[in-house]
């Protein structure tokens, strides 16, 4: 009876939404994968579970004492010869569970308020988010406590709900070692970035002579940092690819053979017929969560652009 109400509570809060209901049937079997009987109002996951650190410590605070406590009597401590052994593993099983109970629960509500301003595609297929993908999603969840990180799996699952299928298992697995440095890093490469719809690069300018490699430490990323972003699989390569594009035969009537970029969310011309460039290649991974990522275009970056480029690259968005 108790999760027969559950759910309606939480069916009635996501009409209130005004969800599509295959929609909000997905939002219910997201976040009873990952926080099962937790959630008893929707409407208070966000006051709820939006903990700060030290709400965070002081829980795990009082909830190991109790732990302790109740590890008391547990047939373990009957254990002749390692008692305390086992009253320290019960201990460290505890918290581990409460840990990441915490951090599910702190992304369901992120999730939640994620969806009240996520846009709903006006063309989309009726599909059910996949049971398996959910489950490597919150087992990934529960490892990761950092704020930054949690931001970006909620928006992971939200984006998910409404378009299942979006994001990779793989992309996942490489979720798995991403950290904040390597986060902060890839959404400043990715406000350099452009995506034309087969693949996300980012065209280097300042690449070093008879090299495939340079710093761009003018935009606030160093030679380390991509580095770091190579080793955590979201560029195929510290080091760029350099391209020869042939020449388009519309050059010869003085017309240019644009294609529509994405060019850090804005929209963009981008003609490279006849252009020699370095390029870092997003992987898949790194092309699916730059989707995921509010990018800002650097100005400075962008001049730069424009004095290679010419009139090959115009941004009109």
């Amino acid at each position: 009876m108790e999760n027969h109400q559950t759910e309606n509570g939480l069916i009635q809060f996501l009409k209130n939404l005004s969800l599509p209901d295959w929609i909000a049937n997905n939002v219910i079997t997201a976040l009873g994968k990952g926080i099962h009987g937790i959630v008893t109002e929707a409407s208070e996951i966000p006051k709820a579970h939006l903990r700060n650190h030290s709400e965070r410590i002081k829980l795990i605070g009082e909830i190991k004492r109790d732990w302790v406590r109740k590890a008391a009597g547990h047939p373990l401590q009957k254990i002749e010869n390692e008692p305390d052994l086992a009253n320290r593993a019960l201990e460290s099983y505890g918290i581990k569970l409460l840990e990441e109970q915490l951090n599910k629960e702190a992304v369901a509500g992120k999730t939640i308020e994620q969806l009240r301003i996520l846009p709903i595609p006006e063309i989309y297929d009726e599909k059910t988010i996949s049971h398996d993908w959910l489950t490597s999603f919150w087992n990934l969840v529960g490892t990761k406590s950092e704020d930054e990180i949690q931001e970006i799996l909620s928006k992971i699952l939200a984006n998910e709900i409404v378009q299942p299928g979006s994001l990779s298992l793989h992309t996942l697995q490489t979720l798995s070692i991403l950290d904040s440095k390597a986060g902060n890093s890839f959404a400043k490469l990715c406000n350099l970035s452009i995506d034309d719809g087969r693949t996300a690069f980012v065209i280097h300018t300042n690449v070093f002579h008879f090299q495939n490699i340079g710093d761009i430490d003018d935009y606030g990323i160093t030679l380390n940092d991509l580095l770091y972003l190579d080793g955590a699989n979201l560029i195929r390569s510290a080091e760029t690819l350099l391209v020869n594009y042939a020449q388009s035969e519309t050059h010869e009537d003085g017309k240019f053979d644009y294609e529509i970029v994405d060019y850090a969310s804005k929209r963009a011309k981008l003609d490279v017929s006849g252009q020699q460039l370095h390029l870092i290649i997003f992987t898949q991974a790194g092309r699916e969560l730059r989707r995921l990522i509010t990018m800002e275009s650097v100005k400075s970056y962008t001049e730069v652009l424009k004095k290679r480029l010419g009139d090959n690259f115009i941004v009109t968005g």
